[in-house]
């Protein structure tokens, strides 16, 4: 069955056509990927700022901390927080003794 030449060339044409809309679709694929790739980066990008800004935050309120604790825990401020406490303990004593002076007068 000997094909001829015009018949070919026909038979060449559809395949490019079909290759060609291959092509097309390819390529319509493609920019869709990128354009949603695109998107993914921006939003990583975006989420990646605000934890380094987030980090940031965190990193300056540890600075803001950090001598508060140092005075905490260091032998002057442990000394500060005794004081305050035994003042604590003196004013609510002198308060239920003043309050109650009638009661323990009677007791002696």
């Amino acid at each position: 069955m000997p094909t001829t030449v015009a018949a070919q060339l026909a038979a060449q044409a559809v395949l490019l056509e079909n290759i060609s809309s291959r092509m097309e679709e390819d390529r319509q694929e493609r920019k869709t990927a990128q354009a949603e790739t695109e998107r993914t980066r921006l939003a990583t990008s975006a989420e990646l700022t605000a934890m380094r800004h987030g980090q940031n935050d965190v990193l300056r309120r540890l600075d803001d901390i950090e001598p508060v604790t140092d005075l905490v825990t260091s032998w002057r401020g442990k000394l500060a927080g005794i004081m305050i406490v035994m003042g604590f303990i003196g004013a609510l004593a002198t308060f239920i003794i003043v309050f109650f002076k009638d009661k323990i007068v009677e007791l002696f």
